[in-house]
């Protein structure tokens, strides 16, 4: 039996035990001799206990009237049967607590039988148990203390790691809420900017569709010139064949003047001719005398007509010198018009491919245009997403601060109730 010696020590008896065979006298005997016994094992042949024989059973019967002539009756006088109570029974290395467990759970009982492997120890009466119980107390109130020194220490320590850790939370909970006012002035800034953006865009946009629209303008100008230009292609083409097919007239007038001019020449050389043979004939008809009268007048008439034809040849020629001149300078005048209208038909054709390029360009410009009002428009929407979302972001960057700010008067709050419940656990 464990913590029991120095409780068992001061008494005596406790392994006195008898046969289940024993005589009262002997019980009797051994009851005065052992003045603090109470209990008494009875134990069969093998040295297992079979029952207890209690002190006051035996005191009973001693002060009893009748207990001589029962002591003289052979037939009760020497047997102990009738004196043998149930036991209890329990090992020898039971622990205080479970002894005293066996004992509380098994009412009537007075005293308790200790046994290994079955065999007898000693016993434990009444007395003694509820020294035992005393010692018990005694050891648990010496573990209720060591328990509350370890307890009480570790109130300490817990106190000490509370007050670290709502210190290291208060600290974090102010730099959350630092950073929840500096993350709600970002996204603050944040939705200025975004509104600025978009009133920016606002503002491209509005330039955008004017200048798509005055694009889609030029655009259509540089069709109609387009247009226009294929027109004047064809009238610089139809007055170019005239002024060719004019030319091609004013050569044939000039070759019909020379063809004139030759007639003329040969005219005025037929007028010549006439003239000598009209001066021959004269001769003749004056040498002729009367006879030849009348032919000197055909001859002087025709004389004076060759003159005339002559004159008038020669006035002609001047006429035909000038319209040749006059023709010469039409034609020439027809070859530079000519010249000129194939190098205006040159620089149109440059200009008329030029405004093409340049009615694609803008066509793509117009196009381009369209893209970036489109874009404009996504910007815008973005922008203003990004102006709701800073505004989102704002009001949970001030959830958070509250927040931080809340959980920093608990961190507070949970150092002051920690303290409060380690103060309560050193008082209890």
């Amino acid at each position: 039996m464990k913590n029991l010696d120095f409780v068992l020590a001061p008494s005596a008896g406790h392994a006195v035990a008898v046969p289940d065979d024993a005589q009262l006298s002997e019980v009797i005997d051994i009851f005065r001799a052992n003045a603090q016994l109470r209990l008494l094992a009875v134990l069969d042949a093998a040295g297992r206990p079979v029952g207890i024989i209690r002190e006051q059973r035996v005191r009973e019967l001693l002060f009893c009237p009748y207990w001589f002539s029962l002591m003289q009756n052979p037939t009760i006088g020497g047997s102990i049967a009738m004196m043998i109570e149930p036991c209890l029974t329990a090992g020898v290395d039971e622990s205080t607590a479970d002894l005293l467990r066996i004992v509380s759970r098994a009412a009537g009982h007075e005293g308790l039988v200790l046994v290994r492997d079955g065999r007898f120890v000693e016993t434990l009466d009444s007395g003694q148990l509820a020294r035992l119980a005393m010692l018990r107390e005694v050891e648990l109130a010496h573990e209720r203390a060591a328990r509350a020194s370890r307890v009480d220490d570790a109130g300490r320590r817990f106190q000490q790691d509370v007050a670290a850790w709502t210190a290291s939370l208060s600290d974090m909970a102010r730099e959350a809420e630092t950073v929840a006012h500096a993350l709600s002035d970002r996204a603050r800034q944040t939705g200025l900017d975004a509104v600025s953006v978009a009133g920016a865009t606002a503002q491209t946009l509005a330039g955008l569709h004017e200048l798509g629209d005055r694009g889609h303008a030029l655009a259509a100008a540089m069709a109609r010139i387009v247009d226009d230009g294929r027109l004047a292609r064809a009238a610089r083409h139809e007055a170019h064949r005239t002024i060719v097919e004019a030319g091609d007239r004013a050569a044939a007038l000039q070759a019909a003047s020379q063809a004139i001019e030759h007639m003329l020449a040969l005219i005025i050389d037929m007028a010549g001719r006439t003239n000598m043979l009209a001066l021959n004939a004269g001769i003749e008809a004056a040498r002729a005398g009367d006879a030849g009268r009348g032919f000197a007048v055909v001859a002087s008439e025709v004389k004076q007509l060759a003159g005339q034809t002559r004159s008038a040849a020669s006035d002609i020629t001047q006429y035909v010198d000038r319209i040749r001149d006059v023709i010469g300078q039409v034609t020439e005048g027809f070859r530079e018009v000519e010249k000129a209208i194939d190098a205006n038909n040159g620089f149109s054709d440059a200009i008329e491919q030029a405004v093409d390029g340049q009615s694609a360009t803008t066509l793509t410009i117009a196009s381009y245009v369209e893209q970036a009002v489109a874009a404009g428009r996504e910007i815008d929407m973005r922008a203003h997403g990004i102006s709701h979302g800073a505004s989102a972001v704002g009001a949970d960057a001030e959830s958070l601060g509250q927040l931080s700010s809340g959980l920093t008067k608990l961190a507070e709050a949970l150092h002051q109730r920690a303290g409060r419940f380690v103060d309560a656990v050193a008082a209890a």
